[in-house]
């Protein structure tokens, strides 16, 4: 049997279901007809068959402008969508960038805002911190007007006092007459006209003669205040209150 199939290897592929047999078309081929043929100028059995063929090639080139328009029309659609799509897509894109930049911004408000916070509340401190620092300071003494001196002998220590006596003669020398007296508002004493002078220190004694008073601190605040009634105190010199 292989010998035979080797002497006809068509029939025998063809058995084989190995090739396909080629089938003749059972329509005429009419496609080589022309003009000169619709016009009958090749008898009329030619003129018949080229109307046919013509009408043929009409419903044909009909359906290709058809299929061409719709094709057409599929890629109009297709980029009438990919336009469109691109355009969604631009807009999502700058939502998301105004989206951003809004954020930014809020966020630089905010850092504005908490930046402003901070700077008042700095100024706040230093402006108390220069308030205490202020109130720390000695204060101008009332009493002397800042002068220092007392205002009971304007610095001297001594007032000048009139001893009357009762009968006035060249005998009576015990003293009577003005004399020096110690100013008993500057710490000195009045010794009338038998004891020795006993001059005060000239100074006033609210401030010890240095003109301003030393505030009273409160050392029991966190902070060290100033005491509201410091200037109401009892008197409290600068120096004394060094020493």
């Amino acid at each position: 049997p292989c010998i035979v199939a080797v002497h006809n290897l068509r029939q025998y592929s063809l058995g084989r279901k190995r090739i396909v047999l080629e089938r003749k078309s059972s329509e005429p081929d009419f496609s080589h007809l022309d003009r000169i043929d619709l016009i009958g100028g090749n008898g009329r059995w030619r003129q018949k068959r080229a109307e046919d063929e013509f009408a043929r090639r009409a419903v044909e080139e009909e359906k290709r402008l058809r299929e061409q328009q719709e094709a057409e029309e599929k890629r109009r659609q297709r980029k009438l969508e990919i336009k469109a799509r691109k355009r969604r897509q631009q807009e999502e894109e700058e939502r998301r960038r105004e989206e951003e930049r809004e954020r930014q911004r809020m966020e630089q408000v905010r850092f504005e805002e908490l930046k402003q916070i901070e700077q008042e509340k700095e100024r706040m401190r230093k402006e108390q911190e220069e308030k205490e620092i202020q109130a720390r300071q000695p204060k101008p003494c009332i009493v002397c007007s800042s002068s220092g001196k007392c205002i009971g002998c304007s610095g001297s220590g001594t007032n000048s006092t009139l001893f009357l006596a009762a009968m006035v003669d060249r005998y009576n020398n015990k003293g009577y007459g003005r004399r020096a007296q110690g100013c008993d508002g500057c710490y000195g004493f009045k010794q009338n006209m038998m004891a020795e002078l006993k001059k005060g220190t000239g100074r006033c004694p609210n401030c010890d003669g240095w003109g301003k008073i030393r505030p009273d601190i409160d050392m029991t605040s966190p902070g060290g205040r100033t005491k509201r009634n410091s200037i109401s105190q009892a008197a409290t010199g600068f120096f004394s209150a060094v020493a």
